[in-house]
């Protein structure tokens, strides 16, 4: 690197933007039907953190989720955005139902095996959004989305005030 600080290559001045910055976040999703005991719930988490790792990534939040849990997919995405991270790890793609467009209309989305990135699919239409969001990891409608904040719904007859 000459005096002035400067880099002399593009490969230098992404090294010094990587040096300078924190790691980007991410979220580890896994789907606990698929894993049969807690050792394995325990190593795909452990594997998908050191995926995270590889990528210069830190794990902010571990998302696991079982059948119960009728609205999955837009868990993760409320949660994604509320954390506000792009970045979805996942054991692999039998995790999220098989297929990745359906995190990757929200988010970017890494699997560990095999190990492969699914870009994020900017410019998604609001339907295949919310066709992303409405199914569960069966494939099966999981019904209307929830909503974090306050209702505007009342009782009849109640009154507002302002």
């Amino acid at each position: 690197m000459p005096e002035d600080g400067l880099p002399e290559s593009l490969t230098e001045a992404i090294e010094m933007a990587r040096a300078t910055t924190e790691p980007d976040k991410a979220v580890i999703y896994i789907f606990r039907p698929l894993l049969t005991t807690k050792a394995d719930l325990d190593w795909a988490e452990f594997y998908c953190r050191q995926r995270a790792h590889k990528l210069g990534l830190r794990v902010s939040w571990v998302l696991v989720v079982d059948t119960s849990d009728a609205d999955r997919m837009g868990m993760l995405y409320r949660l994604l955005r509320r954390i506000d991270c792009a970045v979805v790890i996942t054991p692999n793609l039998a995790h999220v139902g098989g297929n990745p467009r359906r995190v990757t209309a929200f988010a970017d989305l890494q699997t560990v095996k095999p190990a492969a990135c699914h870009h994020w699919r900017t410019k998604v239409p609001r339907c295949e959004l919310d066709e992303a969001l409405a199914l569960d990891s069966t494939g099966e409608s999981a019904g209307p989305l929830e909503s974090e904040g306050p209702s505007d719904a009342r009782e009849p007859r109640e009154e507002v005030r302002r």
